[in-house]
């Protein structure tokens, strides 16, 4: 009968803890009677930030530097912040009611003598996949790489905050012009934005206040200022996140777990962070060098073989002629960023040799760094109605090339590949003014 009771006991304990509301950040997770943490779908944007490294808050979990959200019952939700001490202010916005994820908490059974162990607790936190995250992935995880390998730090955990922070880069402060991951309060070389925020005085008394929010050029710029913060710290603890650094913590698991109770007050930050990282495979980010699928993509903004400067995303006047997020509005942006000229009137992919001709351009079937190349219908995966055209980056010595094109990997992604000289021979190559 004791074994019974001390079970029961146990039971009501671990049940307790997994009503524990799941705080997300930019996910705005929503516990329901089941148990099942959806996305909330708020109408506000609210902003946190929290003291030094010394003080919580209650059980919000808002942030040493950067702010939180707190989730509730209802179907919209609203943060709680601290006015910040230090120098530098964080804080992050409650998300917009796009498709994010479904975390499901399942309670864990004890045994009979012994109480569920981390690993057994780590485990009760599931991440319901969706084509969205998976697109904001492929579309930050090389800027994070990079970042990460150059900074030692675990790009797997970074992506994985920037999904919570920024509910998959659908928050309004993620999103250009703002590209703000990690909603971080002031400026960044001189780039700001404002937004309303609720403040806490400390006393329970919230109050509105207009905040500025760190603006960046690109979502690199946001990732390298975040890994700034985790490198250079604040002012009154320089080293307050040295347990994330890959040369202390030689798991991403021990860098998620330094985070909890330090970066977010949530006590089940580390395993939400775990589930992202473990059901995505970002520890393919956390390698020295990208790995690329079946077909040869590589979904980056840049690579080390190209003979030009990295894209910038830029959109440039005229660009407005073609699709949106499509291959032919990309390479019209990637020749006018590298001060070349092309007509906006190329029309589809498989066109633009063709109209190129008629236009006055130089077109051949011989490969050319800094040209656009123009496949027909199918060939090498072009589109079978509208074919595809992409810029070559680089031409190898043994005559294969390297692209960068868009929508291969996704609608508005940059991707590489390279295409084998065989395949390169048949293409056209149109040269801009």
């Amino acid at each position: 009968m004791k074994r019974k009771i001390l079970s029961l006991q146990m039971i009501c304990v671990l049940l307790s803890v997994n009503l524990i509301p799941v705080v997300g950040h930019a996910d705005e997770l929503t516990h329901s009677e089941s148990s099942t943490i959806e996305e909330a779908t708020p109408e506000t944007t609210e902003s946190s930030s929290t003291e030094d490294s010394t003080t919580t808050t209650d059980s919000s979990t808002s942030e040493t530097e950067t702010g939180s959200s707190e989730t509730n019952n209802s179907t919209e939700s609203t943060e709680e912040v601290q006015p910040p001490t230090s120098s530098q202010e964080v804080t992050d916005e409650t998300q917009p009611s796009a498709p994010v994820e479904t975390v499901t908490e399942q309670p864990v059974q004890p045994t009979t003598d012994h109480a569920p162990t981390e690993a057994q607790l780590d485990q009760t936190i599931k991440i319901v996949k969706n084509e969205p995250t998976e697109t904001f992935i492929r579309r930050i995880g090389e800027k994070a790489r990079a970042v990460g390998q150059k900074k030692d730090l675990y790009a797997s955990v970074m992506i994985a905050q920037a999904i919570l922070e920024s509910g998959s880069g659908n928050s309004d402060l993620s999103q250009q012009p703002y590209h703000n991951l990690f909603g971080i309060k002031g400026e960044y070389k001189g780039e700001k934005v404002v937004f309303s925020t609720q403040e806490d005085d400390g006393s329970g008394n919230w109050f509105t206040i207009d905040a500025a929010f760190k603006k960046y050029p690109g979502y690199k710029e946001s990732f390298e200022d975040y890994a700034k913060l985790m490198k250079e710290g604040i002012d009154s603890n320089k080293t307050i996140y040295s347990g994330t650094w890959k040369s202390n913590a030689v798991s991403y698991r021990e860098a998620t777990k330094s985070l909890t109770g330090l970066y977010a007050t949530d006590t089940s930050y580390d395993q939400k962070l775990n589930a992202f990282i473990e059901e995505y495979d970002l520890t393919e980010y956390d390698k020295e060098k990208p790995s690329t699928s079946t077909s040869g993509i590589i979904v980056s903004d840049s690579h080390p073989d190209s003979d030009f400067k990295e894209y910038t995303g830029e959109t440039y006047s005229g660009s407005e002629a073609y699709a949106i997020g499509n291959c032919t509005q990309y390479v019209y942006n990637r020749i006018v960023q590298l001060k070349g000229y092309v007509e906006t009137t190329m029309g589809n992919g498989m066109d633009w040799g063709t109209t190129g001709k008629a236009n006055g351009y130089e077109v051949s079937n011989k490969p050319k760094a800094g040209t656009a190349v123009s496949f027909q219908p199918t060939v090498a995966g072009a589109d079978g109605t509208y074919g595809h055209v992409a810029f070559v980056e680089h031409v190898y010595d043994d005559g294969s090339i390297l692209i960068s094109e868009m929508n291969v990997a996704g609608l508005g992604i940059v991707s590489f590949r390279v295409i084998d000289k065989d395949t390169a021979n048949k293409l056209a190559y149109v040269t801009p003014k």
